[in-house]
Order: C-alpha cells, then sequence, then structure tokens
C-alpha cells in the first residue's frame, strides 16, 4: 500500500512540475499577438507669434534668420447676433501664424485689436472705434519698436476695410524714414482685398446667395479659424445688401444677406485662399526691394 502511494506522489509531482513547460510549449505555437506601435510626438514646432515668445527667443530667431515681421491689424466690431466681436482677431492670429510658416523667415508682432470702424458699425454694441489717426500713430510706434527690436522687413497688413487706407499711406513714410538704417517697411493687402474678391467670385460661380457683413464668408472664415467665435444656432437670415454713394448702409441684423449656407469646410477654403495670395505677395515685396532673398517657401 504505501509502494502505490508512492508511486501516485511521484506521478503527481511530475505532472505539476511538467506543466508550465507544457503551457509554455502549447502558448509557444499561438501565433504572436499584434501590438500597436508607440507613435513618437511629432516635434513642436518653434513659435513664429511673438506674443507667445520670451525676449531671447524673439533675438534667436532673428539671428536664425526670421527679419521679417507681420504687423497685422484686426478691429473689434459687431458682425451680428452669430459672430464674436474679436472676429478680426481670431482671424489675424490663425492667418498672420499661417502665413508666417508659409514664408519660413517672419514673426507675428503681437495683434493690433482696435482700428477704424465706421458709423454703420458703431451703432450696435461692443464696436470699439479708433480714428484713422489714432490708428496710425499706434501703428508707427509699434514699427519703431520693431525696427528697435532688429526686423530688417515690417509688413503692415490689416483684415478689415478701415485698416486699408492707413496702412497704405503710412508705409511708404515709415519706408523712407527707415530705410537708411537698412529697413524696409511694405503694406501688403492682398490677403485682404484680393482674396476677398476671389472668394466673392467663387461663391457666385457655385451659386451661393449674396451676402457681405457677416455673411457666408465672414463667418466661415472665422469658424474655420476658431470655431468658439460663432454660434451656430443663431445664424440666419440678414437684412437686404444696401450700397449708397456713402457707402454700406448696414441693417438691424448686422448682417448682410444670407449667412445660412456657412460653415467651416468653406472656411478652411477661403483661409487657404487668404494665406497663398498674402504670402505670394509679401514674397514679391520682399524679393523687389534689393535688399536681400526672397524668403523660402
Amino acid at each position: 500500500m504505501n509502494g502505490r502511494l508512492a508511486v501516485i506522489v511521484t506521478t503527481l509531482l511530475l505532472a505539476t512540475s511538467s506543466a508550465p513547460a507544457t503551457r509554455a510549449a502549447s502558448s509557444a505555437g499561438q501565433p504572436a499577438k499584434k501590438t500597436t506601435p508607440t507613435r513618437t510626438a511629432a516635434p513642436a514646432r518653434p513659435p513664429v507669434l511673438m506674443d507667445e515668445m520670451t525676449m531671447t527667443e524673439v533675438r534667436d530667431a532673428i539671428a536664425a534668420g526670421k527679419t521679417t515681421v507681420l504687423l497685422y491689424s484686426a478691429s473689434i466690431e459687431a458682425s451680428g447676433p452669430h459672430i464674436a466681436l474679436g472676429k478680426h482677431l481670431y482671424k489675424v492670429r490663425h492667418l498672420g501664424e499661417r502665413i508666417a510658416r508659409e514664408l519660413g523667415t517672419a514673426l507675428v508682432a503681437p495683434v493690433m485689436p482696435f482700428a477704424p470702424t465706421s458709423d454703420q458699425l458703431n451703432k450696435f454694441p461692443g464696436t470699439i472705434n479708433l480714428s484713422a489717426d489714432t490708428f496710425s500713430k499706434v501703428n508707427e510706434e509699434v514699427a519703431e519698436s520693431l525696427v528697435r527690436t532688429g526686423f530688417r522687413y515690417i509688413i503692415l497688413m490689416g483684415d478689415h476695410g478701415g485698416n486699408q487706407p492707413p496702412l497704405k499711406a503710412l508705409a511708404p513714410k515709415l519706408d523712407e524714414k527707415y530705410r537708411p538704417k537698412g529697413v524696409r517697411v511694405f503694406f501688403s493687402g492682398d490677403a485682404y482685398a484680393k482674396s476677398d474678391a476671389e472668394i466673392a467670385a467663387w461663391l457666385k460661380e457655385h451659386g451661393y446667395p449674396d451676402s457681405n457683413h457677416g455673411g457666408i464668408a465672414d463667418t466661415s472664415e472665422v469658424w474655420a479659424a476658431d470655431p468658439r467665435s460663432v454660434r451656430p444656432g443663431k445664424i440666419a437670415m440678414g437684412d437686404p445688401i444696401q450700397r449708397t454713394a456713402a457707402g454700406a448702409v448696414i441693417g438691424p441684423s448686422g448682417v448682410e444677406g444670407d449667412p445660412r449656407p456657412s460653415s467651416v469646410k468653406l472656411g478652411r477654403l477661403f483661409n487657404d485662399i487668404k494665406v497663398r495670395d498674402g504670402a505670394a505677395e509679401i514674397r514679391r515685396l520682399i524679393a523687389g526691394s534689393g535688399q536681400g532673398a526672397t524668403p523660402d517657401s
């Protein structure tokens, strides 16, 4: 009896000790489980918005060849119940950063928030107006600081109609002042006027309804630049577009025409046009200055 018990115990011990090896052998015959490869995060791109940079980062960026600066002006204005007052601020930061990266040799100065507006916009709550003289003077003094910082090319830009004439008039005056110091100052308007004309033609060609201030292009562009700036549930038919010898007459809704077909998809398309036109014009201006190479794309 004791002999049989010893045989049984020995058999059990052998079976137990061989189980892990058996399981390992069994699992070895199974196909290996697929593992998801770990994604390596893309390296962060160097900042180009000066207000997000430190003083030494700005200094080093200029030393590394970013000698162009975009002095881009926005506006705080009413555009109906569905668009935030900072519409132009959101667009300028978005477009400015993209244009600077497209150029490869540029930074973006802190955005100029206020601008000359109009009586038609001033009648709505939240619109902030500067006189053209004040607006020009502020741009002039900011440009002086940018010259002192070390930039060689200062590009005056605006994303609002009231910005265009003062900046266009100011640029040659500043260029004459700073050119003896090796600094050029240019006005670039293609990211506004030229691209807006192209966008309007595209909308007409594709059968979209007429609109202007607070309309399809306006809404779509800022929606794509910063989705928080648009209230989709409040997009509604605006007032008829009215033009007189004195200019636009904006109805009580604050919106001209029909913005209802607006979309982020359209905004991305339109913003691409603005970046393309803006970068192309700045390259031409610098290339024609006789002062250095054209920025890389």
